[in-house]
């Protein structure tokens, strides 16, 4: 089954199993190297950043499942690309679907974008300090 790597809404309990009822939740995962950001289109990115971390949901999802993931993560827009990237999973490194926008070029977050994450940072009891860097782009 396809591992996907959530940093955004679908990190929401919630809201993934309204969109994929058959996916379970793997746990926490990391993306070392990386930070998070919002995109001038208003939604969650990532882009590289040495000595940084992006904090995430490694979902196991059915591969009827990617579909509805990919529309969740409005893969057919352009800009945005669909990557398997390796991410950590407690001691293991694990190879991860995880959707990135090509711009770094940052805004203010989309309502509908970022529905969900501050609540699921608190769900997943993210580190404060990950929790507070996100809260900064809820005041924007």
């Amino acid at each position: 089954m396809p591992i996907y790597f959530a940093y955004g809404r679908l990190m929401d309990p919630k809201i993934m199993a309204s969109r994929c009822p058959n996916a379970k939740a793997l746990g926490l995962a990391f993306m070392d190297g990386y930070r998070f950001i919002v995109t001038s289109e208003g939604v969650p990115s990532m882009v590289k950043a040495p000595g940084k971390t992006v904090h995430g949901v490694l979902w196991d999802c059915r591969i009827g499942e990617i579909t509805v993931v990919d529309g969740a993560e409005a893969l057919f827009r352009k800009g945005l690309d669909k990557v398997f990237l390796p991410i950590r999973h407690g001691l293991q490194s694990k190879s991860a679907i995880i959707y990135v926008s090509r711009t770094a070029k940052t805004g203010k977050p989309q309502l509908k974008a970022w529905e969900g994450v501050l609540s699921a940072c608190e769900h997943w009891e993210f580190p404060e300090t990950y929790r507070e860097e996100l809260r900064q782009w809820d005041l924007r």
